[in-house]
């Protein structure tokens, strides 16, 4: 128990104070159950010693009734207390942990797999809410009503409350046995959750290709050796943990046939026949009592499985920076020395050194692996630098919070998601509080406005999932009018025209200059009309820069970028 409870304080942090009153309420629940055998003991005894009359049952009936009723009452409003008080935590740790995610590095997410970061903030959060809402309660009022009935054991004849106590003891490594089991156990069954989740969102992802390959139900063998694995991974936790589940709730069991032998030796002692029955009613309700906790302890267990994967999380370090930029900062991008690893220290780009000019255009172009995607992922921050620095108006970017960067930066990808929502919700989240004037000129500027009038509800027409309604050319438009609308004044494109027609093409390359005029744009490009009016070129091959200049200028040089033009001249020429 201490474990969670130290799960529950580094989890919940300050919050865990409001779970106090809950626990408190508990415990008075379980004195008023207590109460309640009370009033049964003395009817049992009044009947055995002749002594019940009409107004002993009024006074029993009435006592039972009064506490019955503040049983309710308390119950209720624990209920209701624990409940709403456990869901505000859980409420805090989604959106908290949801923000911590969001602040690493790529790289968290490239060694953790999709099944495990929505199993964590949905099936592990949920759990430990079980934790808070349920299991928590439960087991301080199953703790403190034993302790109270043990104390009255005392108080009646220390013999028969040693002997309970003896039984507990005894039982108590079992519990604990349980408890290691589950949490053993529950690490293989969490695994085979996440690879489950893993498995149904590729599958969804992926369903088209599945479909074209007959690879849909029972044939996608990933997905049903998923599901094999979970039930596999249930069967061995129940079967683990039963053993010494049930000789607990053995053994504890025997409180009650232990009561009656023992009550009957010490009555033959002199015991008198009151306290007998008193402490045989004593031990019917410690066993009830500890047949639960039996089944509860191992549960808490294996929920504590879910706190230790949000604490994992919680763990991880995120990108540092509490600074914001200057109020009229330049915008020029410095490369200074850059070296950059993703693991293993195994270097991906080597003492990269440019800089991109406020109001400019840079270029980067070379073969596929060369390190163009990096060198953008590092200046929206995805990573951070392993040696030399990246500055904006002179300023390292690692002093900047990456929410204050990203503040000051549009992004336009080659693979382009947008929210299952209406047009206009997707072009605003360049700009949450943008109005509808400045969405549609958003949209003509980035050449999109003709085809969202020509959808069936406009504007608000829902694009679906991923945008699966709209063709690439048009996703790629929307995603350049969210740019557009954002107005930031360093715009990072990836290679936007690379998989387009010839008139999708054009289309984007006239939105892309309203996009990128007067602003410092990094561009990743293959195709030279992207970048041939370029104010610098920079070609990258293994990590290092091997050859910059402007379009003309490399063309002289007659290195890769002449040999790249040349190529795609001839290629151009190629007829059918």
């Amino acid at each position: 128990m201490r474990t969670t409870l130290a799960m529950i304080r580094r989890i919940a942090g300050a919050q865990t104070r409001r779970l106090v009153l809950p626990v408190v309420f508990a415990c008075v629940e379980s004195l008023l159950q207590a109460a309640m055998y009370g009033a049964m003991i003395a009817t049992i005894l009044d009947l055995l010693a002749g002594s019940f009359t009409k107004d002993r049952l009024l006074l029993y009936t009435v006592v039972v009734a009064a506490t019955f009723v503040v049983r309710c009452v308390f119950t209720a409003v624990n209920y209701v207390q624990t409940q709403y008080r456990g869901v505000e935590i859980t409420e805090s740790l989604r959106l908290g942990l949801g923000d911590h995610i969001r602040s690493l590095n790529l790289g968290y997410f490239n060694s953790n797999s999709i099944g495990t970061l929505v199993s964590a903030l949905t099936t592990d959060i949920s759990d430990f809410e079980v934790v808070l809402t349920h299991s928590l309660a439960t087991f301080f009022k199953i703790a403190f009503f034993s302790v109270v009935a043990v104390a009255f054991s005392f108080v009646i004849d220390w013999r028969f409350a040693l002997v309970v106590c003896a039984i507990v003891l005894l039982s108590l490594p079992l519990m604990g046995l349980s408890a290691r089991v589950a949490r053993r156990r529950g690490g293989a069954l969490r695994s085979a959750v996440h690879g489950v989740i893993s498995r149904v969102v590729e599958y969804l992802n992926g369903i088209k290709t599945f479909r074209l390959y007959n690879l849909t139900g029972e044939k996608f063998k990933r997905l049903d050796d998923s599901f094999q694995e979970l039930r596999h991974a249930s069967i061995r936790m129940e079967l683990s943990v039963m053993p010494y589940s049930l000789g607990f709730s053995t053994l504890t069991s025997c409180i009650v046939p232990l009561a009656l032998v023992v009550g009957t030796v010490l009555f033959g002692q002199g015991l008198a026949a009151p306290q007998v029955i008193s402490l045989i009613m004593i031990a019917l309700a410690l066993s009830t009592m500890m047949t639960s906790l039996g089944s509860l302890y191992p549960e808490m267990a294996f929920l504590n499985r879910a706190g230790e994967s949000i604490i994992r999380i919680m763990d991880e370090r995120p990108l540092g920076g509490e600074g914001r930029m200057a109020e009229e900062p330049r915008y020029d991008v410095a490369f200074e020395h850059v070296r950059f690893g993703y693991a293993d220290d195994v270097e991906v780009l080597h003492d990269i050194d440019f800089t991109a000019k406020a109001g400019t255009t840079t270029a980067l172009v070379g073969p596929s692996g060369s390190g163009k995607t990096t060198v953008v992922s590092l200046v929206s921050r995805f990573w951070d630098v392993t040696g030399g620095r990246i500055a904006i108006g002179g300023e390292d970017v690692r002093g900047v919070s990456p929410d204050d960067l990203a503040a000051h930066m549009a992004v336009v990808l080659q693979d382009v998601y947008l929210l299952n929502d209406t047009v206009e919700n997707n072009i605003k989240v360049g700009k949450q509080d943008a109005t509808h004037e400045e969405v549609v000129a958003a949209a003509q500027a980035a050449q999109c406005h003709g085809f969202i009038e020509a959808l069936p509800q406009g504007y608000e027409t829902v694009v679906g999932e991923g945008g699966n309604t709209l063709s690439g050319g048009e996703k790629q438009r929307i995603s350049i009018a969210r740019a557009l609308i954002k107005n930031a004044p360093i715009v990072l494109l990836d290679e936007t025209t690379s998989n387009l027609d010839a008139d999708n093409e054009r289309e984007i390359n006239r939105a892309l200059d309203a996009l990128m005029e007067g602003r410092t744009v990094i561009v990743i490009a293959h195709r030279l009309n992207t970048v041939r009016n370029a104010d610098a070129i920079l070609v990258l091959d293994k990590g290092r820069i091997v050859e910059q200049g402007t379009h003309d200028a490399l063309l002289q040089e007659g290195g890769w970028y002449a040999r790249m033009v040349e190529e795609q001249r001839k290629a151009r020429a190629w007829a059918v």
